[in-house]
């Protein structure tokens, strides 16, 4: 929900971006891919123990995902193929960020968040396999941008803020971040589920008043 409307008012600010890093004519698919050696540099930092520059790297990861669509709108080389790899590419850099998470003593909150995760992402594709399905916005929480954004937040609270206390317990404030993004994205998850039951009730998309994007505008030849 708050993703959706984020990205919104959000696009012309990132077009603007992604026309800056268009004079390097870097292919779009190839400067996704760029947000894959962001975020292992940033899981190996956060490893290691070098907790800053490792927020620095995954927050560049989180951006660097929302502007290679930009990039492509600038370069006129918007396609299919693209708009799907670069979905995948989405999924890879938050499971190495996780990966990085996982092996510095958050295992069971990088675990929680990244199951979390597959169900409030398979929600869509699952359905569109028994009923015809739009592009459009869901009405659920725990979205990705949403997801990044609350990550990031918590990264930089537990710079400042290693350890909560509540009485007499202790807690790292990064794993009170992933568990609370848990909670939040296991909600959205079911929210998408009884979305999809909606749609799939009444016979696909064509049957609801739901307005829906053209993705490929700016589809290049």
């Amino acid at each position: 929900m708050l993703g959706s409307s984020l990205r919104k008012k959000c696009t012309k600010s990132l077009d603007k971006v992604g026309r800056l890093f268009a004079w390097t004519r870097i292919p779009p698919n190839v400067f996704s891919s760029l947000a894959l050696v962001l975020a292992a540099g940033g899981a190996l930092l956060f490893h290691l123990g070098h907790r800053f520059p490792a927020f620095v790297l995954i927050g560049l990861a989180c951006l660097w995902d929302t502007i290679d669509g930009g990039v492509a709108r600038a370069e006129n080389r918007v396609t299919k193929f693209g708009y799907y790899i670069e979905g995948i590419i989405d999924k890879w850099v938050e499971v190495i960020i996780y990966l990085g998470l996982a092996t510095s003593g958050f295992a069971l909150e990088a675990f929680l968040v990244i199951s979390a995760s597959l169900l409030l992402s398979f929600a869509k594709p699952r359905a569109a396999m028994v009923v015809p399905l739009g592009e459009h916005d869901w009405p659920a929480i725990g979205e990705r941008l949403e997801r990044l954004l609350l990550l990031n937040i918590g990264l930089l609270v537990s710079l400042f803020c290693p350890v909560v206390r509540l009485g007499r317990h202790a807690m790292p404030t990064l794993a009170v971040f992933l568990r609370a993004l848990f909670v939040i994205v296991l909600v959205g998850g079911v929210q998408r589920i009884l979305y999809a039951k909606k749609i799939i009730e009444r016979g696909g998309l064509d049957k609801m008043n739901v307005l829906t994007r053209n993705v490929f505008n700016h589809e290049g030849q």
